[in-house]
């Protein structure tokens, strides 16, 4: 089978790509910037679009390309997550060769912790959130171009090659500078990135009465508990992690409101506190119906990521050194 992966110079799309060829299709990333064996091409440019899939004819698409940052910026920033949705579809529907496409769209065309009715009850919270919420919209207007489509909405996503954001948090706790908040225990639902690539896999390629048309949240089995899951880190960090009282941090958030005013970057402020606070767990029954348990446990995905983590923070140190 042949697949595309839009996306492919990003995290996920990296991983997907990966173990798509490890179980012998022919897959090709898209992307601005071209790399051996890939295509290059820019989901905001249709020409790009169409010349891809005239060329590589590829017969299953995943779209995983967007901008994903959560500063706040503009909704005009994030044109390809809605223009670049509408672009594809536009291709796709001209495409013969194409079957199916799984299209990524994420938890926050809800506030986290909201309770959601449907698949198309939306309350996003913030720019990127809006800009997800806005995609689907114009996905299911096209009905994806009239070609079986999938959309999974992910959650945290965490594992070897994640952001510096969520290492940033790996480094605090190794330093000593990562404390709890409150004794209240927290699940929330994460991915780990190689549960998350098995299950786009079966998105992908399961029979197209289980998938098509749907909505699925794709997160591990095993919702972390976010204390033990960091206390998890700094015992093989050598570290222990201390707790401050709620009261505190929100008087230190709002320290934080008053810098990121000024420009300044900080570590805290009253937004990612009240999203640090919220507990969310989503159902993955309905991925669980179709792929089964994720296979990779919360201590074995740690254990994992420390291993990358430490690495990356040695080789930083020993090209430090070297300049």
């Amino acid at each position: 089978m042949k697949i595309l992966v839009t996306g492919s110079s990003g995290f996920v799309g990296g991983a997907l790509l990966k173990a798509l060829r490890e179980r012998g299709y022919d897959a090709r990333g898209f992307s601005r910037s071209l790399r051996p064996g890939d295509v290059q091409g820019d989901l905001l440019d249709p020409d790009s679009i169409r010349a891809a899939l005239d060329g590589f004819a590829p017969e299953l698409i995943y779209n995983l390309a967007g901008q994903t940052d959560l500063k706040g910026a503009p909704a005009s920033d994030y044109a390809v997550n809605t223009d670049g949705v509408s672009n594809l579809c536009d291709a796709v529907a001209r495409a013969g060769s194409v079957r199916r496409v799984v299209w990524a769209s994420s938890q926050l065309v809800n506030r986290p912790g909201r309770r959601v009715l449907n698949d198309t009850d939306y309350d996003p919270g913030c720019s990127y959130g809006s800009s997800k919420a806005e995609a689907e919209r114009r996905l299911r207007s096209s009905d994806g171009g009239g070609k079986e489509w999938v959309i999974f909405r992910s959650t945290t996503i965490w594992g070897p090659g994640m952001s510096d954001h969520y290492a940033s948090i790996l480094r605090h706790i190794r330093r000593g500078r990562y404390f709890h908040v409150g004794r209240r225990a927290l699940r929330k639902s994460y991915s780990y990135i190689d549960n998350l690539a098995e299950q786009l896999i079966t998105l992908g390629t399961a029979p197209s009465a289980q998938v098509n048309r749907r909505t699925f949240y794709l997160a591990d089995s095993e919702p972390i508990e976010l204390r033990a899951w960091h206390d998890q880190f700094a015992s093989i960090f050598g570290r222990r992690i201390a707790t401050i009282p709620v009261f505190a941090a929100r008087l230190a958030a709002i320290g934080g409101d008053l810098a990121a005013r000024a420009g300044v970057r900080v570590p805290i402020t009253s937004r990612r506190l009240a999203n640090m606070l919220t507990e969310y767990v989503h159902d993955v029954s309905p991925i669980e119906a179709i792929h089964g348990r994720t296979s990779i446990s919360n201590e074995e995905g740690v254990r994992r990521t420390a291993e990358w983590f430490l690495g990356l923070e040695d080789r930083t140190m020993k090209d430090r050194a070297a300049t």
